[in-house]
């Protein structure tokens, strides 16, 4: 995630777990302890969201874990994701383990 996120405006690792989806930024101080303690909840790295800013617009693309990337549903799974590029942006904008102020 740390390298592709060089050439990009953010990345996001999906995790899926039985009932919702959370994701792990590139742009939290540590990324790689946050996505420790999902999979130690049980949550299964699906694959890659990526954000490239030009101007004011944002372009999303995805790329599947080697491990899922045969999967049937993966795909429709990750482009599903991208259909709410706004709210998952906005999510990155939170650090992780504060709540969200409403």
């Amino acid at each position: 995630m740390l390298t592709e996120a060089k050439k990009a405006w953010l990345v996001a690792i999906a995790v899926g777990f039985e009932n919702e989806t959370k994701f792990v930024f590139s742009s939290w101080r540590h990324p790689l302890e946050e996505l420790n303690q999902f999979v130690q909840k049980g949550g299964s790295p699906i694959g890659l969201l990526r954000f490239d800013k030009e101007n004011s617009t944002i372009q999303g693309s995805y790329r599947p874990f080697e491990e899922y990337e045969n999967e049937a549903w993966v795909k429709g799974y990750l482009a599903g994701l991208l259909a709410h590029a706004g709210d998952i942006i906005a999510l990155s904008q939170h650090k992780p383990g504060f709540p969200v102020a409403y």
